[in-house]
C-alpha cells in the first residue's frame, strides 16, 4: 500500500497516453471520410479529466484509513487531541548535536504545519519531553511510581499495557478537556509531578482546561452544549507528551529518521503503530507488519495530515472531526 501514490500517478499517466493515442487515431480516420466543417461551424469542446473517479475513490479510502490510524481519541471525551499551547521540547540522553537536531526537527515541523510554538529565542515551559535511554522499562517503572500523571488518563484495564515498554520508541499523552462555553477554574494537581525539568517546572495546567484524570472523571465533566448531535463545544488538548526511546534499538536508523518519527509522535496521538499505514508514513519505520522498504522520513501524506489536523474544527464528535481532516487532506492531494 505504501506505493499507492506512485501506482496512481502511473495509472493516470498511462490513461492519458492511451486517451491521446486513441484521440489522434480517431481524428486521422475522421479526416479521411468526413466533410470538413464549415468555417462558421463551432467545434465541440473536449474536456480531459486526468484523475479517474475510481482512482479518486481509492485515494479517499486510503486517506480514510490513514486518518483513523493516526488519530487516537481522548479516553474521556472520545475526541481527537492536539496542541493549543506552545510545543516546547526537551531532549535528554543524547550528545548536544543529536539533542539539538531532534529539538529543531520537532519545532520546524510544528511551525510548518501550524501547531503553536514559542518565538525563537524565548523560553517556554517544557511540554514535550524526549528521553533516550538503554533501560526504558526501568525508567518507565520509575515514572509510573513517582510521576504517574505524565502517563495520561486511561482505563484501569489498561494499566499493564500503559506501563510496559514494548517498542523502540513509545509516547504517553497527558491531556485536558476544555469547555468552550464556560471557563472552568484551574484544576490544581500536585506541583511536583514534573520529570526531567526539575521541581516545579513540569507540565502546566492551563486556565479553562481540566486535566483528564481519575479525579476529574468522577462527575466533574466540563460542560458544553447539551443535546447537540454534532458537537458539545468541548475539545481535547495536549498538556504534556512524554516520549521514551530505547537507544539500544535505534543504532541502525539515521538521526533524521528517528527525529522525524519523534516529531510525528510529538504532534499527534497515534491509534495504530504496528500496522503499515494506508499511505506512506514515517510511522511505518518501526511497524513490524510493514514490508520493507518503508518511508524513513516524513512523507507528503504526513505533512498533509498534520496541516489538516491543526486547521480542522476539533470541537465536534469524533466521526465529524475525522471527516473534516479527511476532507482537508483530499483537497491538498487534489491541489484545491
Amino acid at each position: 500500500m505504501s506505493e499507492f501514490p506512485l501506482r496512481m500517478q502511473r495509472s493516470v499517466w498511462m490513461g492519458l497516453v492511451g486517451f491521446w493515442a486513441f484521440a489522434c487515431g480517431a481524428a486521422a480516420s475522421a479526416q479521411s471520410v468526413a466533410t470538413p466543417p464549415a468555417a462558421d461551424q463551432a467545434l465541440p469542446e473536449v474536456t480531459v479529466t486526468a484523475t479517474r473517479e475510481s482512482e479518486r475513490r481509492a485515494l479517499s479510502r486510503a486517506i480514510n484509513g490513514y486518518v483513523a490510524s493516526h488519530t487516537a481519541p481522548n479516553a474521556r471525551t472520545n475526541q481527537i487531541g492536539r496542541w493549543h499551547e506552545p510545543v516546547c521540547p526537551l531532549v535528554t540522553g543524547l550528545e548536544p548535536r543529536g539533542r539539538d537536531y531532534v529539538t529543531r526537527a520537532i519545532l520546524d515541523l510544528a511551525r510548518g504545519v501550524g501547531a503553536p510554538t514559542t518565538p525563537a529565542g524565548r523560553k517556554c515551559p517544557i511540554t514535550v519531553e524526549i528521553v533516550f535511554t538503554r533501560e526504558p522499562q526501568a525508567l518507565l517503572d520509575h515514572i509510573a511510581k513517582a510521576y504517574r500523571p505524565l502517563l495520561g488518563f486511561y482505563p484501569a484495564a489498561q494499566v499493564k499495557q500503559m506501563t510496559t515498554f514494548t517498542r523502540p520508541i513509545q509516547a504517553w499523552y497527558q491531556t485536558g478537556t476544555r469547555s468552550m462555553e464556560i471557563q472552568l477554574p484551574v484544576f490544581q494537581g500536585s506541583s511536583d509531578q514534573s520529570f526531567g525539568a526539575g521541581p516545579g517546572t513540569g507540565p502546566p495546567v492551563f486556565q479553562g482546561a481540566q486535566v483528564d484524570s481519575d479525579t476529574t472523571a468522577m462527575g466533574m465533566q466540563p460542560s458544553g452544549v447539551a443535546g447537540s448531535l454534532l458537537g458539545h463545544r468541548v475539545r481535547s488538548e495536549f498538556l504534556h507528551v512524554l516520549i521514551i526511546a530505547d537507544s539500544s534499538k535505534l543504532a541502525r536508523y539515521t538521526v533524521r529518521s528517528v527525529a522525524d518519527y519523534i516529531a510525528m509522535l510529538s504532534l499527534t496521538r497515534m491509534s495504530e503503530l504496528d500496522q503499515c499505514a494506508p499511505l506512506p508514513s514515517i510511522t511505518d519505520l518501526l511497524a513490524d507488519a510493514c514490508a520493507k522498504p518503508v518511508a524513513d522520513v516524513l512523507t507528503a501524506a504526513d505533512r498533509a495530515y498534520l496541516q489538516a489536523l491543526y486547521s480542522a474544527d476539533l470541537e465536534q464528535n469524533l466521526n465529524l472531526e475525522r471527516g473534516e481532516v479527511h476532507a482537508q487532506m483530499m483537497r491538498r492531494f487534489e491541489g484545491k
